[in-house]
């Protein structure tokens, strides 16, 4: 009944259907989700990405994936669940002096690949993840590395874990472009990124773009991308590391979300839900069938499908109707060309924004039949309870956030 009620939310004509996933005759035995942290679609293809731009050739790169939220706590809880933000109810600011509720009691993939016997290994460089909010719940390891050590701290997991006939998953969460941005040498000197625009021995810190201090903005927007660079040579040693394994190993690379870098005269993700935060990359090592807009809840989906695992997740790859929310603001989309925006704080603009006459979403449409769309879609889809379990972060987690920029 949901997937048929939000089947019927109109969709324009000139706009194929979304064709059934492909599930293999022969499941695929191990998985890697890679996360690279603030990563924006456009960016990732206008950089240097031979490594991601390989898996797409063998595989799939969706053609319009969007995160389910555009900060990261409520973007990976509903990776991990499938379930939109809606559903699992962890839709809060940032700035929460670094208390936060749990991550809601729900069926997690990692907990559902370890009951169906997987080896599963998280390895993340993003702070906000911690354990103490319940992100290691299914892993039988969760530890926090930088990216530097990522690719050489997987292949280790490989080569004492990973056992020839076993099935394992990893979970790698790079902190990729997100702020402080510290490119290598070599990534500098492609980009002339050159001394005065570091900001002590942390990086190029997204507060002097914010401040738009002289020429820090164009420096900050070249440095992003440098990173990127950076990160996709880091995907190539993860994917190096598997070794006789890569064969039978679905390979996913995705992002929590992404950045704004100036648009709207805003850095940072704010508190929005604009394209350049909600259009992530998704790319799949395996052929399988996307629709023209996927969210990134339905990961869950398409990684259980591919290994053969017969659960049902909350959202799944065939739903027509992709929803990002942020703090009260929903937008919503039923093929990629037209985003409704809805804003009970206020705070921003609403209306309907045509993606392909009006990329930088500027000129507001009236809602029109999107509204009936997202009618549907709240009708069918149960609205959480309101999460009340909060727990302090360690002192530790607190400064590591504050470096992030997550607390003041």
């Amino acid at each position: 009944m949901l997937l048929f009620l939000l089947a019927c939310a109109p969709t324009p004509v000139e706009e194929p259907s979304p064709q059934p996933r492909a599930v293999r005759e022969k499941p695929l035995e191990n998985v890697v989700v890679v996360v690279i942290d603030t990563l924006r679609e456009d960016r990732a293809l206008s950089a240097q990405t031979p490594h991601i731009d390989g898996l797409a050739t063998g595989g799939v790169r969706a053609r319009r994936a969007w995160s389910a939220g555009t900060w990261t706590l409520p973007a990976v809880i509903s990776l991990f669940s499938g379930a939109s933000i809606r559903q699992h109810g962890w839709d809060l600011p940032t700035g929460r002096i670094g208390k936060y509720p749990l991550v809601p009691d729900v069926p997690l993939l990692a907990e559902v690949l370890h009951n169906e016997g997987f080896r599963t290994d998280g390895l993340y460089s993003n702070g906000l993840l911690a354990e103490e909010l319940g992100f290691h719940r299914g892993f039988d390891v969760w530890r926090r590395v930088s990216d530097k050590t990522m690719a050489a701290q997987f292949s280790a997991v490989v080569g004492k874990q990973w056992t020839p006939g076993g099935r394992h998953f990893a979970y790698l969460h790079f902190l990729g472009p997100h702020s402080a941005l510290k490119p290598s040498e070599g990534a500098r000197d492609r980009h002339d990124l050159d001394g005065p625009i570091w900001e002590g021995t942390r990086g190029l810190e997204i507060g002097a773009a914010k401040r738009n201090e002289s020429g820090a903005r164009e420096a900050y927007n070249a440095g992003y991308v440098a990173v990127i660079e950076d990160t996709d040579a880091r995907v190539g040693e993860v994917l190096a590391a598997l070794g006789d394994y890569r064969e039978d190993t679905l390979v996913i690379v995705t992002s929590d979300h992404g950045e704004l870098l100036g648009e709207h005269d805003v850095y940072g993700h704010g508190y929005w839900v604009y394209e350049p935060l909600t259009h992530v990359p998704l790319v799949v090592s395996e052929p399988v069938e996307l629709p023209p807009v996927v969210s990134t809840a339905a990961i869950p989906q398409l990684v259980t499908d591919q290994l053969g695992i017969d659960h049902v997740w909350p959202t799944q790859l065939e739903e027509t109707t992709v929803v990002s929310q942020r703090e009260g603001k929903i937008a919503l989309t039923l093929d990629g060309t037209k985003k409704g925006v809805w804003d009970s704080s206020g705070k921003g603009e609403q209306g309907v924004f045509d993606l392909v006459a009006d990329p930088g979403e500027k000129n507001a449409l009236a809602h029109g039949e999107l509204d009936e769309a997202r009618g549907i879609w709240e009708s069918v889809i149960p609205r959480a309870e309101p999460l009340t379990e909060v727990v302090e972060l360690s002192e530790e987690t607190q400064q590591e956030l504050k470096t992030l920029g997550y607390i003041e």
